[in-house]
């Protein structure tokens, strides 16, 4: 079994799953809480959306879903196929709406757990994705491509990719930020955790980049104010000396109360913002 490394606090690899005896992609939840056979991480599912968008870029018109768990009410191979629109086999290269799709896949996946769970765990903690027609492991060479749409303008292309590597490292990396930052946006000050993203203050490059010192806790629509530019200049800037910086375009919008203030530091020196 090869490992795919990803950003996500969840685990992809590519191999032989034996119970079913194929071979494919196979996503399974993480961590949890001790003793709790029905927790999966919710990393799971935003792996679930990374690793089906790769495979609609690639149009692959073959797909097949399966329940990998061990799961003493699956008798079959058959019996752990998810079943979409009434098919087995799924041609993501003719999909008209990506959300839509992972909606009905997510669905699927739910009620085959629920309908053959006999001990009240969950059951779809492990999946396989198999194509006989297509090499899924070749789509992992570059995680940047994960949501990029070809037939994007320029414009929506250039923002589609600053969204997506904004996700990548958000799992280890936001949690050494929180920690950091003391769970708190460095900004505006706010602490409500599900809103706080990681921002790398170099642009993503790999994992490599992804360390405390070159990122900052930020709540998300500052967060995106931060990557946004104007005439090639970021909305919301920080400077060496930590001064926030309100771009002028922002004047009259709640945001340019923090133009000229000092954002919040980590406790720890050696964690301070390197900008």
């Amino acid at each position: 079994m090869k490992e795919i490394k990803t950003e996500f606090d969840a685990k992809l690899n590519y191999g032989l799953e034996k119970k079913i005896v194929l071979k494919g992609l196979i996503i399974e939840s993480r961590g949890g809480t001790k003793g709790s056979d029905n927790y999966r991480n919710p990393e799971h599912s935003l792996l679930l959306a990374y690793v089906l968008k790769k495979i609609q870029n690639a149009k692959v018109s073959d797909l097949e879903i399966y329940v990998a768990s061990n799961s003493s009410n699956y008798t079959t191979t058959s019996e752990r196929k998810i079943l979409i629109d009434g098919d087995f086999k799924i041609d993501l290269s003719k999909l008209i709406s990506f959300e839509d799709f992972l909606k009905d896949i997510k669905k699927s996946i739910k009620q085959s757990g629920q309908s053959k769970s006999s001990t009240g765990g969950n059951s779809t903690k492990k999946l396989l994705f198999y194509s006989k027609d297509f090499d899924l492991e070749k789509l992992f060479k570059n995680s940047l491509d994960v949501l990029i749409d070809t037939e994007l303008n320029e414009e929506d292309l250039e923002y589609t990719y600053q969204k997506v590597k904004k996700r990548l490292g958000q799992s280890k990396f936001r949690k050494e930020l929180l920690k950091a930052y003391d769970n708190t946006c460095a900004v505006t000050g706010c602490e409500v955790l599900e809103i706080l993203e990681a921002a790398h203050i170099q642009p993503y490059s790999g994992a490599h980049t992804s360390t405390v010192t070159n990122g900052i806790l930020l709540r998300s629509d500052i967060h995106d104010l931060f990557d946004s530019c104007n005439y090639e200049k970021s909305l919301i800037h920080i400077s060496a000396d930590f001064k926030i910086e309100v771009h002028s375009s922002l004047k009259e919008s709640e945001y340019w109360k923090y133009n000229g203030k000092e954002i919040q530091l980590p406790k720890d020196k050696s964690d301070y913002p390197e900008f």
